[in-house]
């Protein structure tokens, strides 16, 4: 009998291999952590509040608008230029990313690796599990 694996399961159990394998080889010294929203709110809001973060949405530019994590910015993992987007914003010391379901956050991931020497934290269920748990968003119109 043959199983079928949801989609969404297959974009996370690869992401968390294309983690798992970066932190791994530690390239450039990056170090990522996963969690999810509640334990983000929970322990490390303050970061986003006093400004020691960088907080990116990588969604599209209308699901940004349609609510998003407060002081986020976003940088669409899918623009063809990411690299240089990303590129931007080497010299901070910790990025948060997020999107929907985190095919995105890999992506942003991945192209960190390639030159970023900090730390990035990813909200591992997304902005879904934000809003799930009740969290606030700014700008929010409903998903």
């Amino acid at each position: 009998m043959l199983m079928t694996i949801p989609k969404t399961t297959l974009v996370r159990i690869s992401v968390v291999m294309l983690i798992l394998l970066m932190t791994a080889c530690n390239r450039n010294n990056l170090q990522v952590t996963g969690m999810d929203s509640m334990e983000f709110y929970a322990n490390h809001l303050h970061l986003l509040e006093e400004g020691n973060a960088l907080v990116i949405d990588g969604r599209t530019r209308e699901m940004y608008e349609g609510g998003h994590l407060q002081h986020a910015i976003n940088i669409d993992a899918d623009d063809e230029n990411l690299y240089d987007l990303l590129s931007q914003h080497a010299d901070e010391p910790l990025i948060v990313v997020y999107c929907t379901t985190n095919r995105r956050t890999g992506k942003i991931v991945e192209t960190l690796s390639m030159f970023y020497q900090g730390e990035v934290i990813y909200i591992d269920d997304g902005i879904r599990g934000w809003q799930q748990n009740g969290l606030p968003l700014s700008g929010f119109t409903g998903l």
